[in-house]
């Protein structure tokens, strides 16, 4: 009979394995690739962690040559708190992150297993908190089942065994929707959300718009009520955002605290694409368009881009110009959209085990060789249409045994994180949407096994 000290065991023992497949991962990725190029890349810091791993080497190394801490570090390109976190570690464990600074040869001693294991701890403290709040809503064998889910289903659960930044994401979602489910008049959980909202910005930067969605969950659930706790939330986000912008006041005279890849990625993925499309021309032609335009505004507005402040300039007009091309092109832009954000959402259990054994920057990529796509590409597809299948079983079949308020939160969340992912045409950017359609995955196979009387 299932009952909730079950449920616990289930969470530690997912535990239990996460660090078992940290051990075995750290194990045998924990060293440099077999180069078939002249690129040497460590087999699991590689893509963008390296820099991640920089930027948190220079931070320790400043704070212990006495700056202070909103003085040290250097342009922080991605998000601000990863790098943080790392310098963290290095410091208080007395990790040394590089065998050889001056060349950046990472580590291969395998101690950094132990990040991995706070993080998974955090992670499943969190589904603990996460129990204690569902079950006062959901009946006991649904929030068994979203537990597995969260637990150990794969595309979330490899994350914990990675330096990527989406396993600590994860828990601060789930701590985020633990505390939105109820209470949320109470000014001190308005404060803790604010809070929490804001540092969930620093570990990722798509949450920096999140408030609208959470906005509209408190005026759909307090109406008028609402305003206040709202007031509260905007002023303590805003308080732990400051930060980052009064960081880069005191170490490069600039406040700002959107960082560069905030404002350069559109421009990464669509105008040369746009106009290429748009105006049937090749994609060479494009980008020639495109680079010509960035040298005359550069030449005309006089930008010198060793400097930070001008490079901020710079990095808005990359953001204008990419917002200008699509809206100039809307048709072309909608299709192009439409059809990256539907492959978006093919999920791939494997993408950490993938990542970690096939080498970086590798030509052809190991997605576009005939193996992948004949095989892995379609049981990815299965995957997906059967977890897919689950979860809207589960939306439609608990349209009314859950509160309106909370499908409002959890389709406005799912809703905010695709139209903000969903265009980068990258897996890896939907799973944070899997975190709350769990919720349906639970309730969708819990209702379609009492279908079967199982």
């Amino acid at each position: 009979m299932l009952n909730e000290k079950k449920i616990y065991s289930l969470i530690f023992a997912a535990f239990f394995i996460s660090i078992i497949t940290s051990f075995i991962l750290i194990q045998n990725f924990d060293k440099y690739e077999i180069s078939t190029d002249d690129l040497e890349n460590h087999a699991i810091i590689k893509g963008d962690i390296p820099d991640i791993w920089i930027d948190g080497q220079t931070i320790k190394d400043d704070l212990i040559s006495g700056k202070s801490y909103f003085e040290s570090g250097k342009e922080i390109f991605r998000s601000y708190l990863p790098p943080r976190l790392i310098a963290l570690y290095s410091y208080i464990f007395n990790y040394e992150l590089f065998e050889n600074w001056e060349s950046k040869t990472f580590s291969t001693d395998n101690n950094k297993i132990y990040y991995l294991i706070l993080q998974s701890l955090f992670y499943y403290l969190s589904l603990v908190l996460f129990f204690k709040k569902i079950r006062k809503y959901f009946e006991l064998k649904t929030c068994f089942f979203i537990l597995v889910f969260l637990s150990l289903e794969p595309t979330i659960f490899f994350y914990h065994s990675s330096f990527h930044t989406e396993s600590i994401f994860f828990t601060m979602q789930i701590i985020m929707l633990t505390l939105l489910m109820d209470d949320i008049h109470k000014i001190n959980k308005s404060i803790l959300i604010g809070i929490l909202l804001g540092f969930m910005f620093l570990q990722k930067l798509v949450a920096i718009y999140y408030i609208i969605p959470i906005s509209i969950y408190y005026l759909f659930k307090l109406r008028f009520r609402g305003i206040v706790p709202l007031l509260f939330i905007i002023l303590f986000c805003s308080l732990i955002i400051s930060f980052v912008g009064y960081g880069n006041l005191k170490r490069a005279g600039v406040f700002y605290f959107m960082p560069p890849s905030s404002k350069i990625t559109l421009h990464l993925y669509f105008p040369s694409i746009i106009i290429s499309k748009a105006e049937k021309i090749k994609p060479s032609d494009a980008e020639k368009i495109v680079q010509d335009d960035k040298n005359k505004w550069l030449d005309a507005n006089k930008i010198d881009l060793d400097s930070e402040r001008d490079r901020m300039v710079y990095y808005n007009y990359l953001q204008e110009y990419s917002i200008k091309t699509l809206l100039k092109y809307p048709l072309t832009s909608f299709k192009y959209i439409s059809w990256r954000t539907l492959q978006t959402g093919i999920l791939n259990p494997t993408y950490i085990i993938d990542f970690m054994r096939h080498e970086n920057g590798k030509k052809p990529a190991y997605y576009q060789e005939a193996k992948y796509k004949k095989i892995d590409i379609p049981l990815r597809i299965f995957y997906s249409v059967i977890l897919y299948s689950i979860i809207i079983y589960g939306f439609f079949s608990t349209r009314k045994s859950i509160k309106v308020e909370h499908h409002i939160l959890f389709i406005l969340s799912s809703a905010y994180m695709l139209a903000l992912l969903g265009w980068a045409n990258n897996s890896r950017y939907f799973v944070p949407i899997l975190i709350y359609l769990s919720i349906y995955f639970g309730h969708g196979l819990n209702n379609l096994l009492k279908k079967q009387n199982l």
